[in-house]
């Protein structure tokens, strides 16, 4: 759905360029160019990371919170305990969820924005953005290994809350800018590294070497306040999830976690390269157009927008449009997007590791290397 409409006989302008031989675009770029993309991280002070994207006329600001919060603290692990029938694989993944942190996203518009276009139309955007960008982060298909959000098993974990601004639309192609904004936000980001604090305490062994007496020999696990030995506050990162010591004649467990380092002096993400990219494909009658400007998003009826990761894995497809699209077309459009999601990514890569300190003007992702990449063998059928 495009913030901007057109009138019957602009569109029909406006797609016979596009379809003619060679096709035309009012920008001169060729049907599979992408538009420069200006991106800037740390932007936000307060958060452990941010970026600001700039696609033609779209501009939008990208901040990464991280927050402590305790298992079932949240509506979705409630939802999960209290669900009464459940599949085995759901039931598995509900346990296995209680072992990693949580990805959240809200989208949120700037007041301009609010008074210059309907408020329903920016609604079902905000809603299928951050949809999107929640079932790609979701426990059970997010490409970042979520264990690393864990701080203490089964009682605390790092919730990554994803708050995206949409500044302007008047450049179109704002799920694709989006996605590209998550990426270099979560580039940017550092995660505060953390620290078990558990409780030693005596315990009595048997034969086989099993504690019987003790701070945690009690079949509940719980803790024995009168055998408190000592307070460990340096424990082994590898204990940190609650996994007990292997002193012979003590027993310990992981009750609480303090902070190592915090803000800058945090652990960048693991698997940060891997965050997933958008590529809406719009639907020519006999190509494919990408990085669709806001006349073209108006006049074209039928997209497909991809997502996938830099490599190449496609992790969601959705349609959208009234028009029906066959079999074969979706199929070269999920082959086109996954290409174009690594080219991209890699183009992003690149950008933000030589971002730093560089000038503006070096900061603008070259055209000629986006182009590179959206000119790539595809074997597309025109």
């Amino acid at each position: 759905m495009a913030p901007h409409l057109l009138s019957r006989s602009q569109g029909d302008f406006l797609l016979r360029g596009l379809t003619s031989d060679p096709p035309q675009r009012s920008d001169g770029r060729h049907l599979l160019g992408f538009r420069s993309l200006d991106i800037d991280t740390g932007v936000a002070a307060q958060a452990n990371g941010s970026s600001r994207i700039t696609l033609g006329g779209t501009e939008i600001f990208c901040g990464i919170k991280a927050e402590v919060r305790s298992f079932g603290d949240d509506s979705d692990d409630q939802d999960d305990e209290q669900a009464e029938f459940q599949t085995q694989d759901d039931q598995e993944l509900a346990c296995e969820s209680r072992k990693t942190g949580r990805i959240k996203c809200s989208v949120d518009y700037s007041q301009s924005l609010v008074h210059s276009f309907d408020s329903k139309l920016l609604d079902t955007l905000s809603v299928s953005l951050s949809s999107m960008i929640n079932s790609a982060f979701s426990p059970r298909s997010c490409p970042l290994p979520l264990h690393q959000l864990l701080i203490i098993a089964n009682a605390k974990h790092w919730t990554i809350y994803i708050d995206l601004l949409v500044n302007s639309l008047s450049g179109g192609n704002l799920f694709d800018a989006a996605f590209a904004a998550v990426f270099g936000a979560f580039y940017d980001t550092r995660v505060p590294a953390t620290r078990g604090v558990a409780f030693e305490a005596p315990a009595v062994l048997d034969e086989l070497g099993n504690a019987v007496h003790g701070a945690f020999a009690n079949s509940q696990g719980e803790l024995d306040q009168m055998g408190i030995k000592g307070l460990l506050k340096k424990k082994p990162k590898a204990n940190a999830a609650g996994t007990p010591g292997n002193r012979s004649g003590t027993a310990s467990k992981v009750v609480d976690f303090e902070l190592e380092h915090s803000g800058q002096d945090g652990a960048s993400v693991e698997g940060r390269q891997d965050v997933p990219l958008c590529i809406t494909v719009n639907i020519l009658p006999h190509s494919y157009l990408l990085d669709a400007n806001v006349d073209e998003e108006a006049c074209i009826g039928s997209r497909i927008r991809v997502l996938a990761t830099r490599s190449s894995k496609v992790l969601s497809v959705r349609t959208e449009g009234t028009e029906e699209i066959s079999f074969k077309r979706v199929s070269e459009a999920i082959r086109i997007g996954s290409v174009q999601a690594a080219r991209l990514a890699d183009a992003l890569l690149d950008q933000l590791k030589r971002c730093s300190g560089l000038d503006q003007e070096d900061q603008e992702v070259d055209v000629a290397a986006v182009e590179s990449w959206a000119l790539g063998k595809m074997d597309v059928d025109a």
